[in-house]
């Protein structure tokens, strides 16, 4: 029986797509619901750059708010040291988006809500 390399490279694929997808699942839920404090904090001052509609390629780039679910396990973990040191630093919004809406910055408790959960994720994900 012959095979033809198209054949092995698009079983290899699909393979690997079923890797990615169970290492996917494995890692997060399938749909996350965030805590009501951490929803009500990234509403206020994350979703309008870090969704789809968001001005800024390089805050979509970054994170997608609305696309969290489908992060895999190293991802996500990349994404809670960086939402912990921003929290830290209070370096989010940036000054310039805050300018036109300064409604948007976080108070230091809800820079500590988002730190405190983005630790205890990040623990959930390394276990």
């Amino acid at each position: 029986m012959v095979v033809s390399s198209f054949a092995i490279a698009v079983f290899t694929q699909m393979i690997l797509n079923k890797i990615e997808k169970n290492e996917r699942v494995a890692g997060t839920q399938e749909e996350y619901t965030f805590p009501k404090k951490v929803q009500e904090v990234i509403d206020k001052s994350c979703f309008g750059c870090h969704s789809e509609n968001g001005r800024s390629d390089k805050a979509k780039d970054k994170l997608r708010w609305d696309k969290f679910q489908e992060y895999d396990k190293s991802k996500l973990v990349s994404i809670m040291d960086e939402i912990i040191e921003v929290a830290q630093e209070q370096k989010m919004p940036p000054e310039k988006f805050l300018e036109n809406k300064p409604e948007a910055k976080p108070t230091d408790k809800e820079y500590e809500v988002l730190m405190k959960w983005a630790e205890k994720e990040a623990d959930k994900l390394l276990k």
